[in-house]
């Protein structure tokens, strides 16, 4: 389970007998820690690690799909060829090296008619991608606020949709952010972002635990350094717990 900061820690003291409300959809790292501040995100710097995906189980809609952005970090508009990011793999499948799949800008991928993108919180626009899932037939645990591990309500449970992400040959001085959301369509049209995890309540894989700026070499450099790397794409695919 994920270790608390000491500022969490003395956060809930302070209000003893009141728990923090749980949202409706969280996302929490195995092993990782809760960083405040500006980040406020739970953070690991460990390439390889499972990320979760939490939902209510008495709010989120199982009949739709939810999805996983996974952002580029820091915030990247002019890094040459795309190789030189390296690449990722979710649950042991590589993403894919077409990069004319991948998106740049603020998620969802697929635009929205009036504009309701999540909104930058640090990280956009950048480069992203995007996997969908189901919470239906998740398995269950016991609710608890992934800011400082304080349990939910008594009977309240969270779906848990695990992503095993390997980071590992992601190109030096790249993190990855993300963030878990849902959108809503009328007449087949995506209208806007309808629910998602506070951005207090987002993941990330960053090279020092605060997620601080790292200097990238240009692309020039990466180029020399990068040739047969596996482009950090967008991939369009549903994830399901069989």
């Amino acid at each position: 389970m994920r270790t608390g900061t000491l500022a969490a820690l003395v956060t809930g003291m302070l209000g003893a007998g009141s728990a923090l409300a749980i949202p409706t959809l969280q996302l929490d790292i195995d092993g990782g820690t809760y960083v405040g501040g500006t980040e406020e995100s739970t953070v690991t710097t460990t390439s390889s690690f499972d990320l979760w995906a939490l939902g209510k189980t008495t709010e989120v809609d199982t009949a739709i799909d939810y999805y996983l952005s996974v952002a580029l970090l820091p915030k990247t508009q002019n890094i040459g060829d795309p190789a030189n990011l390296g690449s990722v793999t979710v649950n042991g499948t590589a993403l894919s090296t077409l990069f004319g799949a991948s998106e740049y800008g603020t998620p969802p991928v697929a635009s929205v008619s009036n504009g309701g993108e999540l909104a930058p919180h640090g990280i956009f626009d950048t480069y992203y991608y995007q996997l969908a899932f189901s919470f239906a037939g998740l398995p269950t645990i016991a609710s608890y606020n992934v800011q400082d591990d304080t349990a939910g309500p008594a009977g309240e449970e969270l779906f848990k949709q695990v992503f095993q992400i390997d980071a590992s040959s992601l190109a030096g001085g790249y993190g990855l952010h993300f963030d878990l959301y849902t959108y809503g369509e009328t007449n087949g049209q995506r209208t806007a972002i309808t629910d998602f995890a506070p951005f207090s309540h987002d993941a990330a894989y960053c090279v020092d635990r605060d997620c601080g700026p790292v200097k990238v070499p240009e692309p020039s450099t990466l180029a020399l350094f990068s040739i047969g790397l596996m482009g950090l794409v967008a991939i369009r695919r549903r994830i399901r717990t069989n």
